[in-house]
């Protein structure tokens, strides 16, 4: 027995119910009986679809880049391999709309629901007769259209559906790790793939070695400013507090300050909105998305967060500090967040920290990567 879904074979993971086997180990998404075979979405592509229009010129290495990942998927799948803040949205653009162009159907797939949300903005104003649908949890009224924008856990939803899907952001929560999602993110598609990261690891890797994929590496920004090279501070958690406090107290530009969980989220923002204007971020916040809003407007100079806000925001003129004891935070979410900073022309201000109690090995990492990235200027 296979599951058509989710590419398990384990016996121990069928189940026979009164309607007969299916499989317990994507049952979280919903059941699907082996017997039958998932739903396929049918969809006519509208004229035009895939004409599109940028606001500003691309960079000659967006454009090269963009040639080659559609040359490669002509063939088979890519893997885009871009520093943060080189475009890695706007080289996908010649890919989706060569295939929409073709009466394809086309998939955008990326973790976080807010991401969705902004690209379906940005997608609408490239693609302006394309018909742009996003889906996501609590959102899923509509889930055909030319051109699909979805978190990726909401792939279930599509088999051997797309005939290109861009998996974006796939050194990231949820994917990152998960056998189960990523196989069911590949059985979503009947064509090629785009994978598109930051930071390659050996998991990637083994998770793709299967299928056949050309390679495309971007290690410039749009903007030509290098990626920013942290100053590390080395101090127990307790002097830790004084010394984010000095740092704060010094800066006049607005901080995102990143921490390793909700708790200490609230904690963090209880102590420091004594001194400064600050809120604070997690995934479950009720509030979440209105302490977003008052730190894009800024009216609050520091905004504490957990990994939610490594990704997908692009706000000129910050500093980033990240405050990781227990080495919670990996190789992909120091790169990220670090990656907020100096994204945009003229944006060069910006400034990062790292608080940590030793050097470690993610630490070393981490600069081999950024002086690595930064040699390509």
């Amino acid at each position: 027995m296979e599951c058509l879904r989710c590419g398990n074979k384990d016996p121990d993971y069928f189940y026979k119910g009164h309607k007969g086997f299916y499989c317990r180990k994507c049952i979280r998404y919903s059941r699907v009986l082996l017997e039958e075979e998932p739903e396929t979405f049918s969809y006519e592509i509208s004229d035009g679809a895939g004409e599109y229009s940028f606001d500003y010129p691309l960079t000659q290495t967006q454009i090269e880049a963009s040639r080659k990942c559609l040359e490669n998927l002509k063939q088979h799948d890519i893997l885009l391999h871009a520093v943060c803040g080189a475009g890695k949205t706007e080289i996908s653009i010649l890919s989706i709309s060569y295939f929409l162009n073709k009466g394809m159907k086309v998939a955008y797939a990326i973790p976080r629901k807010e991401v969705v949300i902004e690209l379906e903005r940005r997608f609408r104003k490239i693609f302006t007769r394309a018909e742009v649908v996003s889906v996501y949890g609590g959102h899923h009224e509509r889930l055909n259209g030319d051109l699909i924008i979805c978190t990726t856990h909401q792939l279930y939803r599509y088999y051997k559906s797309f005939d290109l899907l861009v998996l974006d952001e796939v050194d990231a929560f949820p994917l990152k790790g998960d056998q189960t999602l990523m196989n069911i993110s590949l059985n979503s598609c009947k064509g090629s793939i785009l994978f598109s990261t930051a930071t390659i690891d050996k998991w990637l890797l083994e998770a793709i070695k299967k299928r056949e994929y050309g390679k495309v590496e971007v290690y410039t920004r749009p903007s030509g400013n290098p990626l920013s090279i942290p100053s590390l501070c080395f101090m127990n958690r307790y002097l830790g507090f004084i010394g984010l406090y000095l740092i704060m107290k010094r800066m006049t530009c607005q901080c995102l300050v990143f921490v390793p969980s909700k708790n200490m989220c609230r904690i963090m923002h209880g102590i420091f909105s004594r001194f400064f204007a600050c809120t604070y971020v997690y995934a479950d916040l009720e509030d979440r998305d209105r302490n977003i809003l008052s730190f894009r407007d800024k009216e609050k100079q520091f905004c504490f967060s957990t990994t939610v806000l490594e990704r997908g925001i692009t706000i000129r003129g910050i500093s980033v500090i990240i405050y990781d004891y227990n080495n919670v935070f990996d190789l992909s979410n120091i790169i990220q967040m670090l990656g907020r900073v100096n994204r945009g022309i003229g944006d060069n201000s910006g400034k990062t920290f790292v608080f940590t109690d030793r050097y470690s090995k993610k630490l070393r990492e981490t600069m081999a990567y950024l002086e690595k990235a930064n040699s390509y200027l």
